[in-house]
């Protein structure tokens, strides 16, 4: 694989604290891939811990994560001619998050809300030494590739080594607590291979992408996470139709067009049908109009949320606060919610409402456009024909995965979300996303590529 040429003036300068080129690429790939294990496989995969437990959080994540910054530090002093670019071009993202340290000024839970914040700041500064040392997006993203079949692997191996932790009666859970979080990264990993083998070049990585969207796809239809299932299949088909459109051209575009209207149409039309019912409606399209009871728990959401609307309860300090100040024990019993155990549920099951009960609807609203602006930078650069297409590819997988993320949180809170494998990935996402226009920017006219494999 070749690096995009960067001038002199935009690499490190030489001298008494540069490293050679190929030790820090080994340095940047071992902090890439600690941060996918540790984001992804954690330093308790398969872990019972006590619902009360969850208040004090984990020391070895600590511990792991302070050393992943400590990494994090080397590379981006190795690469800092990327650093001041990659802040200025990152002001919303870094906002958000300095926000979240600074609800601990009104926070009914200070001390929680400082831990929780202060750690967010460090998995953001980890993501920023992992994005301002991409020189080469393919590298880039043959690591998350390979990372995340490593991840899709590993759960496999837990479910044929402890079954009777890793299957659950309503599907694979694998090395997570459900099978939600399970279906988010395997829905991820069919992302990652699927945009990967549309990025090679050679029949060899597209053989072995093929066999990483089948392995990806199989734990996906195993944890039979049903919003993780669907995403993933709006995925690949709109990536299909991107693809099936560059080769097909206009009329394809239009016959795409007129399909799309089609379709409205007839679903307009059954919702005439049903007298414009929209439980019935929903009932349809998804089996349950209450979502699984998530229909309860966000009416809670939404009243606690106008209780303190533009400043929120503080960052991670609504849910996840002890079981005698859990927020579910101001309920009276007689409803499903108001019978569940204290400590159980510990998130709204909606990114948006989630957030908002946690910094304010002001905040949660400049984060969503955080993502959405990085979403949409990437996918319209994907769509450039002056980059080749190992580069098309990684921005592809970019913007993906961060729309994704945007719909992923209509059901489950992953928005800026603590500890969250998913708003971990997405911050990384969207920094890397700047980095690429900075890499664009300063290469030489016409070698605006990454390198294909």
């Amino acid at each position: 694989m070749s690096e995009i040429p960067l001038p002199a003036a935009t690499g490190a300068p030489a001298g008494l604290w540069a490293l050679p080129g190929g030790f820090s690429r080994f340095l940047h790939s071992l902090l890439t891939y600690g941060f996918l294990f540790y984001t992804f496989i954690g330093t308790n995969p398969i872990d019972y811990r006590p619902l009360a437990e969850r208040v004090d959080g984990n020391p070895a994540s600590r511990v792991v994560v302070l050393v992943l910054l400590a990494l994090a530090v080397v590379v981006a002093w190795t690469n800092r001619s990327a650093l001041v670019p990659c802040l200025k071009a990152n002001v919303g993202l870094f906002a958000v998050v300095g926000f979240c340290l600074a609800s601990v000024l009104w926070s009914p839970f200070p001390d929680l809300a400082l831990r929780r914040a202060v750690f967010q700041i460090l998995v953001t500064g980890v993501a920023v030494g992992i994005a301002v040392g991409v020189t080469d997006l393919r590298r880039f993203h043959t690591a998350i590739f390979i990372g995340m079949m490593t991840v899709v692997a590993c759960n496999f191996l837990a479910v044929a080594a402890w079954p009777s932790l890793t299957i659950a009666d309503n599907g694979v859970v694998g090395l997570y607590a459900q099978k939600n979080p399970a279906g988010a990264v395997a829905m991820i990993a069919v992302v990652c291979a699927t945009t990967w083998t549309i990025g090679a070049s050679r029949l060899q990585s597209t053989m072995v992408g093929l066999g990483g969207m089948a392995l990806s796809a199989l734990f996906l239809v195993l944890t039979n996470s049903k919003t993780s299932i669907g995403l993933a299949a709006l995925a690949l088909l709109i990536i299909a139709v991107f693809v099936l459109a560059e080769k097909g051209g206009p009329r394809f575009v239009l016959v795409v067009v007129f399909g799309a209207l089609l379709a409205l149409a007839g679903l307009l039309t059954v919702f005439a049908a049903i007298d414009f019912d929209n439980a019935r409606l929903l009932e349809i399209l998804f089996g349950d109009a209450s979502f699984t009871g998530r229909d309860e728990l966000w009416a809670f959401a939404l009243r606690s949320c106008l209780e303190r609307p533009w400043l929120g309860h503080g960052y991670g300090a609504f849910w996840d606060v002890g079981l005698t100040n859990d927020p579910l024990r101001s309920l009276e019993p007689g409803t499903w919610l108001g019978d569940v155990d204290p400590g159980i549920i510990n998130q709204a099951h909606n990114g948006y409402l989630d957030l908002w009960l946690q910094i304010g609807l002001p905040a949660t609203v400049v984060a969503t456009l955080v993502v959405l602006a990085a979403a949409l930078s990437a996918g319209r650069r994907a769509l450039l024909r002056d980059l080749d297409r190992g580069a098309r590819a990684a921005l592809g997988m970019l913007a993906a995965l961060l729309f994704l993320h945007l719909l992923h949180n209509s059901t489950e809170a992953t928005l800026f979300a603590r500890g969250v494998a998913f708003a971990n990935l997405a911050i990384l996402c969207i920094l890397v996303t700047a980095q690429a226009q900075f890499l664009a920017d300063a290469a030489p006219r016409g070698e605006r590529s990454g390198a294909e494999g």
